[in-house]
């Protein structure tokens, strides 16, 4: 029997036996568990470890109670985590996922769902809520990559994903390129809750690709609070890194003056 036919006979082999994501989502290795990514990206992608805001989740740059951002204006939402640090090989993986690549969910939602899991900063949440696009948005994209997160979480951890509680009822300018300020004016009233039955009194998770400063997850956690949920939490497949302002030496020399430690 040729290499060919071989080869063939072992993939659908790994098919029947692991299911259809047989390779690294990362890397395209080939990967003999039930998980996403090889031993090898498990250890070289850039997880959000070590040092983060205890506000934002954002990597910091020593042991500081919140970044600078959030010293300036605190978030609405109690707190945020992420799996990764968006850089590195994770930059290349949202964006493949934002064009395309949605069956990388399944990848970047098995990162996420500790943190919902007994033990977990989020444990006890209710509720699961995606940041929501237009219909004409979604159209355009052909699914919305925040859904499928909630998806395969609410697979995941038994959490339910409210998939009709938020609407966005307006087509916003790209963040891309705006600061906070900026980003906070372009969302401001373009989220509503729906169902304000189902988030009212209840902890919610919202659940978002990548966190960069926060306005989005704030404009809905304003909408969802408005509804009367209890608490709103954000977890994310990535963060930016919290980064010091223009002028200052580092990370930790900016925070230290922020707040006053010697």
């Amino acid at each position: 029997m040729d290499k060919e036919k071989l080869r063939a006979r072992f993939a659908a082999l790994r098919r029947a036996v692991l299911g259809k994501n047989c390779v690294c989502a990362a890397c395209g290795a080939d990967v003999f568990t039930e998980e996403k990514f090889c031993a090898r990206c498990l250890r070289a992608l850039p997880f959000n470890r070590g040092h983060i805001c205890r506000k934002c989740g954002r990597r910091i740059g020593g042991d500081y109670p919140v970044c600078l951002e959030c010293k300036a204006q605190m978030p609405l939402f109690e707190a945020a985590r992420s799996a990764f640090c968006y850089e590195g090989d994770i930059v290349r993986l949202i964006k493949k996922f934002k064009t395309g690549g949605r069956e990388l969910s399944e990848a970047l939602a098995g990162q996420m769902a500790p943190f919902l899991r007994e033990g977990g900063a989020f444990a006890g949440a209710q509720l699961l809520v995606c940041v929501p696009m237009t219909e004409a948005a979604r159209r355009k994209r052909g699914y919305n990559q925040s859904a499928l997160l909630a998806e395969e979480l609410e697979k995941l951890c038994g959490i339910p994903f409210g998939r009709g509680v938020l609407v966005k009822t307006r087509e916003t300018e790209a963040q891309k390129g705006l600061g906070r300020r900026a980003r906070a004016d372009n969302l401001r009233g373009s989220f509503r809750v729906h169902e304000r039955k189902a988030c009212a009194g209840k902890t919610v998770v919202i659940v978002d690709d990548v966190m960069t400063t926060g306005a989005t997850a704030d404009a809905v956690a304003a909408a969802l609070t408005g509804a009367g949920a209890k608490r709103v939490y954000l977890l994310t497949a990535a963060s930016v890194p919290s980064r010091p302002p223009e002028g200052a030496e580092n990370v930790e020399s900016a925070v230290k003056n922020a707040l006053n430690i010697p």
